[in-house]
Formats: C-alpha cells, sequence, structure tokens
C-alpha cells in the first residue's frame, strides 16, 4: 500500500476502532462487514467514532447467485454475511453459510430467486446487471439501526420481511433499466428460460419480456 506522505495509516480493529468519540466527519466503510464476526459490535464502533457515513458491501442477490451450487469453492465463503437495508435507516446481517445460501424464504419473491438461479448459471449472468443490483449501498447520519439475525427469516413465519423482497426488486428493476437493454438481451438469449419464469411469477420487464 502506498501512503502519501501527508497521511498517517492506522490498522485496527472494526469491532475496536482506536480512535474518540465523533472523531470523524464521515465514515467511508466499503466491503468490510460482510467479514467481521460481530456485525452489531462493529456497526456501533462505526457510530461511535463518525457523525455520518457510507457503507457499501455486496448485496445478498449477488452473494446467494455466486455461492449457490459451489460448496466446495473457498471462493465463495470467506464473507459471514448477507448485508442488506431496509428502509433509509436500518443494516440487516443474515448469517452465509452452506445450509443458509440453499435457503429460500416460501414467500413469492424467494420462489422467484430461486427459479431464477436454477435457470442461469450466476457466474456468467453476473455481468448483465449493474453494480447497484450487486451491492448494498447504505448512507447514514448519526446513527442507524442493526439487526443481526442468527438465520433466514422466513416472512410468512416470522412476521419480518425477508431478504428476497429486495433481492426481486434489484433483479426487476435492472430487467427494467435501457441502458442494459443490449445485456438483458444476452441474458435471455443465453437462459431463454429467465422469460417464463418472469411471466410465471408476474414480473413484468420490458426489456426482457
Amino acid at each position: 500500500m502506498l501512503v502519501p506522505t501527508s497521511a498517517r495509516l492506522i490498522v485496527g480493529e472494526a469491532s475496536v476502532l482506536p480512535f474518540t468519540k465523533r472523531a470523524f466527519d464521515f465514515v467511508y466503510a466499503s466491503h468490510i462487514l460482510e467479514h467481521v464476526e460481530d456485525p452489531d459490535q462493529a456497526c456501533r464502533e462505526i457510530m461511535r467514532v463518525g457523525a455520518a457515513g457510507y457503507i457499501e458491501t455486496p448485496s445478498p442477490f449477488l452473494e446467494q447467485g455466486l455461492a449457490i451450487g459451489d460448496e466446495s469453492s473457498p471462493a465463495h465463503w470467506f464473507h459471514r454475511w448477507f448485508v442488506f437495508s431496509l428502509g433509509s435507516n436500518q443494516l440487516v446481517f443474515e448469517p452465509k453459510s452452506v445450509e443458509e445460501v440453499a435457503q429460500f424464504c416460501p414467500c413469492g419473491d424467494g420462489q422467484f430467486l430461486r427459479e431464477f438461479y436454477a435457470a442461469v448459471d450466476f457466474r456468467e449472468a453476473q455481468h448483465c446487471f449493474r453494480r447497484t443490483a450487486k451491492t448494498t449501498i447504505f448512507y447514514w447520519k448519526s446513527s442507524f439501526q442493526v439487526e443481526v439475525r442468527h438465520r433466514m427469516v422466513d416472512c410468512r413465519q416470522d412476521g419480518r420481511p425477508c431478504r428476497f423482497a429486495g433481492m426481486r426488486h434489484a433483479l426487476v428493476s435492472n430487467c427494467n433499466n435501457l441502458l442494459r437493454a443490449r445485456r438483458m438481451r444476452r441474458l435471455t438469449q443465453c437462459f431463454p428460460e429467465v422469460r417464463e419464469i418472469f411471466r410465471k411469477f408476474g414480473q413484468y420487464s420490458l426489456l426482457v419480456h
């Protein structure tokens, strides 16, 4: 790492940051929180040292798509969490494990994603999607709420939102983006079953249909 002579590099743990309260006006935490053992503590530390900030992680849409059916590859298992936001002020963590990756909520959103992943080779299909579909982007000011779950939430049984509603929104929104028309044509040409899955679940897309 090249550090400018005018800067100071400090190495520390995300869960015990070596800074005083409100030491920074803005905290930038990019592709960190999916790795930590205790995301609740790491988030509390981020809020302690900063007045506002930006958090970015891989999205559940990308994480689950790449890992499903590839249990033996270590490349997909050094991330510990699915990270997603609920509303503008809550960040949610669900464990990412071989068992959890294979789970889908029985709601319509979960089953739509289950069939979509089964219809594509996601390692290839991922290149058809925008960065916004493949990342969780979260801005906060002053503080935010953190929920750390011990398993996938079944929204029908638990009465809490599952991660699949956001994943479905990311997928469908991407497929309606006119700037991605060429890549959407590539997606449906390589994986023609995608059209039928969208129709089956009533997910209209101008570019897919």
